[in-house]
This record gives structure tokens, C-alpha cells and sequence, in this order.
């Protein structure tokens, strides 16, 4: 059974140049040194552990009452600087994709709940023939067509409803990991 979905793209925000530089350098550098695992599964779909699912991909899932500094002082100049809504913070991740480590599509949440997903890319260094393309997409199926394609460029930031099929592509070049920082959020 396919999930519900939405394809309205009003949600969709995108800004640039709100992060310093060497701000983007620190973050960067400082989540080399974070616990990652390989265990960041979209569509889990297995009984009764949800261990299976479309993709797996580098991951760190952090715990709200231990976030790193950086990370929740970025997330709080965003909300309120940026988004200027408030928003209940519910799960915060950092992914990694490889060379061939596409992610497939999938939701984040309910469609039309409100609820919203704040990604940041923040690779201090990445150059457009590197790839890492942020995709919204029309239907629940890597195939389908796409509505938005968002190239990967350091400090972009995206708001949108997660409810929205997505995806996020691989780099390019070997010896890359394309990084983004991800914020789901609850309407308040």
C-alpha cells in the first residue's frame, strides 16, 4: 500500500548565503568526528524490527537533550530568524551518501499535517559537477517525474512539507560524502 502523499510545492522555501563560511567549515569538519553508523533506513517496511527498507545510508540520529552546540544554535537562528514559526523540534538527523548511495523516494510525514522537514547542506567545499541534487517528486516511485530539482550547494537551506515524495542523489566523485542536516518539525 502506498502512502498518502502531497505534491503541492507551496511549502517549499529555499534560501542561500545564511551561514557563514567558516561557520560551514567547523560544521563540517566537526561531524567527521560524529558516531556515524550505517543504519539511516527510509521506507522501513519489515516485521517486526524495521530493519529493511529502500535504502540504508550513512546516518546520525542525535538525541534532542544532548544536540551538538552547533547544530541547535543553527536550527534556533533559523526558526527564528528565518522560518520566523514556531515549530516542535521531533527528530534530528545528519546523512551521508557516498558515490552510488542514491536515496529512493520517500516521506517524512503525514502530507498536509503541517508538519515540516528544514534540511541544510553544509559540505564547506562542493563543486555542481559533483551532483547530490535534492529531488521533490510528483508520485511514491524513483521513476516518477520530478517537480523540483534542487542542486546541492554549501549553506542552501530548504523548508519544506516532508509529506512531499523526495530524495536526495549521490555524489559524483569518489572520496566525497554529500552531507545534509535534517530538522523534522511538528506545527505547534
Amino acid at each position: 500500500m502506498k502512502p498518502q502523499i502531497t505534491t503541492d510545492l507551496s511549502s517549499v522555501q529555499i534560501w542561500d548565503d545564511l551561514i557563514d563560511d567558516r561557520f560551514l567549515l567547523d560544521l563540517d569538519e566537526e561531524s567527521n568526528s560524529y558516531p556515524w553508523t550505517l543504519t539511516n533506513i527510509a521506507n522501513r517496511k519489515s516485521f517486526p524490527y524495521k530493519k529493511k527498507g529502500s535504502h540504508l545510508l550513512w546516518g546520525v540520529d542525535f538525541s534532542l537533550n544532548n544536540l551538538p552546540e552547533k547544530i541547535n544554535n543553527l536550527y534556533q537562528f533559523l526558526i527564528e530568524y528565518v522560518v520566523q514559526q514556531k515549530y516542535n523540534l521531533h527528530t534530528v538527523q545528519l546523512n551521508g551518501q557516498s558515490v552510488a548511495q542514491n536515496g529512493t523516494v520517500h516521506i517524512d510525514n503525514a502530507p498536509n499535517s503541517g508538519d515540516r522537514t528544514l534540511m541544510v547542506f553544509f559540505n564547506y567545499k562542493w563543486k555542481k559537477e559533483w551532483g547530490g541534487n535534492f529531488q521533490l517528486l510528483e508520485e511514491y516511485e524513483n521513476d516518477s517525474k520530478i517537480l523540483k530539482d534542487v542542486e546541492y550547494v554549501p549553506g542552501r537551506v530548504i523548508l519544506f512539507d516532508g509529506g512531499i515524495p523526495h530524495r536526495g542523489l549521490a555524489p559524483l566523485e569518489p572520496y566525497v560524502i554529500r552531507k545534509s542536516l535534517v530538522y523534522r518539525m511538528n506545527k505547534i
